[in-house]
């Protein structure tokens, strides 16, 4: 495997352990009945495994030149909001936008880049959250 892939995987993975991990710690295991603990557990695989796909889903979706017009319209928003409109630097129109956002598109599938990795690690925190949520409706009576 690429080394590139095997970092993006393992930074993604040590961001969603490290979420799991603060709201597991400040929420507390110790002491709790068992159904308590899953529910926890099940709620901290749950939130970042949302917070990854979803973020990953949107990448991917902006990664496809959907957004475009809505990214150049609040770049342009920005730009007369601060009063850039008025310096010497003349803005782009959405045409060269559109043609330098492409480029970047293909610049980055040449380098062997996507978002795919997001939504499958977070897909893996989120069926790890299923499970521990049968095992609380288990524990509960509940299923």
């Amino acid at each position: 495997m690429n080394k590139k892939i095997i970092l993006k995987y393992a930074a993604a993975l040590l961001l969603c352990c490290v979420i799991t991990f603060w709201y597991v710690h400040s929420r507390g295991l110790s002491g709790k009945k068992a159904s308590e603990q899953y529910r926890i557990l099940a709620d901290g695989f749950t939130i970042p495994g949302l917070l990854v796909t979803g973020f990953g889903v949107m990448m991917i979706i902006s990664d496809t030149g959907t957004l475009d017009g809505v990214v150049f319209g609040m770049q342009q928003a920005f730009r007369m909001l601060t009063f850039q409109f008025l310096s010497k630097n003349k803005p782009q129109n959405y045409g060269e936008f559109k043609d330098r956002r492409e480029e970047m598109r293909q610049l980055r599938k040449l380098r062997g880049g996507g978002f795919g990795y997001m939504v499958i690690t977070g897909g893996a925190f989120l069926a790890a959250a299923v499970v521990f949520t049968l095992l609380f409706l288990r524990e509960t009576g509940g299923a």
